[in-house]
């Protein structure tokens, strides 16, 4: 297989401190792959200790990241050139933004990617990936517009010779128990 660095790949020699931000990087965004064993130009050089490797990378990721992005890592010992190297394949979190603990969830502590590098989340993209998951559905949304008929449902139902109420409304999810509509039911 030939390595490449991209979007989508990193490539390290070794286990090294800077590997956080790589995988925060990955997992703020669309996730991808990070190969440990392999130097920036692709060569294979191989690792003496792949499993021991692959255990400091763990540790690293449970204790310096927050949240926990450990359920979105999984890690693989491949056979190369008769080198051993460590895949780890990130996926994209769903508690975005991921960030160094010690540094605090601000650009110095968060990371994106960037064509080929991973670089400081702007404040922007923080908020967004906040904004993004931070669990507010769409759905559960209180609409803004709240005399609403639903006419034409009525009409529909009636016609079918099927109930449509508040009961009716608040089982299919257009009304919260409380009588209010939700944003969904206003589109």
């Amino acid at each position: 297989m030939v390595y490449q660095k991209s979007e989508t790949v990193e490539l390290k020699s070794i286990v090294v401190d800077d590997i956080k931000k790589e995988i925060i990087a990955f997992a703020n965004c669309e996730g991808e792959k990070l190969y440990i064993g392999v130097q920036d130009n692709g060569t294979v050089i191989g690792l003496d200790d792949p499993d021991g490797a692959a255990l400091q990378v763990s540790n690293m990721v449970r204790d310096a990241i927050k949240p926990d992005l450990t359920m979105f890592l999984h890690h693989e010992t491949l056979q190369e050139d008769g080198k051993q190297i460590v895949a780890i394949d990130i996926q994209q979190g769903t508690e975005r933004p991921y960030y160094i603990a010690k540094k605090g969830l601000r650009p110095e502590g968060a990371f994106v990617r960037q064509g080929y590098s991973s670089v400081p989340a702007t404040n922007t993209a923080i908020r967004r990936m906040i904004k993004e998951t931070d669990g507010d559905h769409f759905e559960e949304i209180r609409s803004l517009e709240q005399s609403l008929t639903f006419e034409a449902a009525r009409k529909e139902f009636s016609e079918r010779n099927v109930l449509f109420g508040e009961a009716q409304m608040k089982t299919l999810g257009i009304m919260t128990h409380d009588g209010v509509y939700h944003l969904s039911s206003s589109l």
